[in-house]
C-alpha cells in the first residue's frame, strides 16, 4: 500500500529526514513501477558502465538506511528501505551488459522519449563497434608465422581490458580470435572459459529478474518461459526452478507445476517452502499419497507448520 498523502509523523512529532529527501520518496512512491532504472540511479540511458557504477555509488549513501542510523523517520522508514532495495536492483541489472540490454528491449516502450533515444544510438553503436571488431579480427587471423603470436597477445590484452570496463561480449570476441591464433596459450582458453561462464550467469539472472517482475504483475505464464529460460541457462538455480512451479501453479498447469516443483526439491532438499509447494500441486492433481509424503517429511522437521497440518487434514 502507498504511504502517499499518508501522514508521516513519528511518535515524537518530529522526523530526522530532511524535506528533500522526504519529498523523493514520497514522489518515487507515488509512480511505483513508472520509475525506470535510469531515472531511480540518476544516469540517461546512454552513459557507460563506469558512470552507472559512480551513480550508484553516490545514491546508495543517500538511500541506505545506515545513513540514517538512529535517525526517527517515522513511516519513512520503510520507503527508505523498499528504495534502496530497488536502487540495488537497479544497479544489479544495469552494471551487466546482458541483464542492460535484456531489460533495454524489455522496457523500451517505458522509457522516456530521451532515454529511448539514447538506447537505439547505443545499440547502433554497438553494432559499430562489433562490425569493427569483426573486421580487425579478420585482419589479425590472415596474420602469418610467428606475428600470429604477437597478434594473439594482442588481442588477448585487449580481452582483459574490455572485461574490466564491463564489455564482456568484446573480451569474448577478441579472446575466440586469440585462440584461433595462438591454440596453445592456456591463459587465453582459461580467460574465456572464465568470462562465458560469468556471461550464462548474467543472461540467468536477467531471466531470472524477468520472471520475478512478470510474475508480481500476474503474467503467469510469461513468467514461466522467463524462469524456465534461466534454469536453462544455469541448471542449478533454485530460484528459478522454484518461481516457474509456483507460477504454473497460479497458471493452473498442474503437471508442468509439478514437474518444476519437484525440479526445485531436487536442488534444495531442504527447503520447506519448495516442497509444501510441492505438496500442493500432488494434493490437486490427487496424488494424496504423494502429497502426504511430502507433508509428513515437513512436519517432521517442523512441527509447528500450520498450513502443512491443514493441507494433512483436509487430505
Amino acid at each position: 500500500m502507498s504511504l502517499v498523502g499518508a501522514a508521516m509523523t513519528s511518535p515524537g512529532g518530529t522526523i530526522d529526514l530532511p524535506p528533500d529527501m522526504q519529498r523523493e520518496l514520497r514522489d518515487l512512491d507515488a509512480r511505483g513501477d513508472r520509475v525506470s532504472h535510469y531515472e531511480l540511479l540518476g544516469v540517461s540511458a546512454d552513459v557507460d558502465g563506469g558512470a552507472i557504477r559512480r551513480a550508484y555509488l553516490e545514491r546508495s549513501k543517500r538511500f541506505h538506511p545506515d545513513a540514517w542510523y538512529r535517525k526517527d523517520l517515522g513511516q519513512f522508514a520503510p520507503l527508505l528501505s523498499k528504495w534502496f532495495q530497488r536502487l540495488a536492483g537497479a544497479y544489479q541489472i544495469l552494471s551487466d551488459e546482458e541483464s542492460r540490454a535484456a531489460y533495454d528491449r524489455e522496457h523500451k516502450g517505458d522509457l522516456s522519449d530521451t532515454d529511448r533515444k539514447a538506447v537505439e544510438l547505443r545499440e547502433l553503436s554497438r553494432g559499430e563497434e562489433e562490425r569493427r571488431q569483426r573486421e580487425r579480427r579478420d585482419r589479425l587471423l590472415r596474420t602469418k608465422g610467428f606475428a600470429r603470436i604477437g597478434a594473439a597477445r594482442k588481442l588477448y590484452e585487449e580481452a582483459v581490458e574490455c572485461a574490466q570496463n564491463g564489455e564482456r561480449s568484446n573480451a569474448i570476441f577478441c579472446l575466440k580470435a586469440a585462440r584461433e591464433l595462438d591454440p596453445n596459450r592456456k591463459e587465453i582458453s582459461a580467460k574465456l572459459v572464465e568470462l562465458e561462464r560469468e556471461q550464462a550467469r548474467a543472461r540467468a539472472n536477467s531471466a531470472l529478474a524477468s520472471g520475478k517482475e512478470r510474475e508480481e504483475h500476474g503474467e503467469f505464464a510469461l513468467a514461466v518461459t522467463a524462469y524456465a529460460a534461466a534454469v536453462q541457462l544455469d541448471a542449478y538455480n533454485f530460484p528459478a526452478a522454484l518461481g516457474a512451479a509456483r507460477c504454473a501453479l497460479e497458471d493452473g498447469e498442474l503437471q508442468l507445476a509439478s514437474s518444476w516443483a519437484a525440479r526445485a526439491v531436487e536442488l534444495s532438499p531442504g527447503d520447506l517452502p519448495a516442497r509444501f509447494l510441492l505438496a500442493r500441486v500432488f494434493a490437486q492433481l490427487n496424488m494424496k499419497a504423494r502429497a502426504r509424503a511430502e507433508l509428513t517429511l515437513i512436519l517432521n522437521k517442523n512441527p509447528e507448520d500450520k498450513e502443512a497440518r491443514a493441507l494433512l487434514k483436509g487430505l
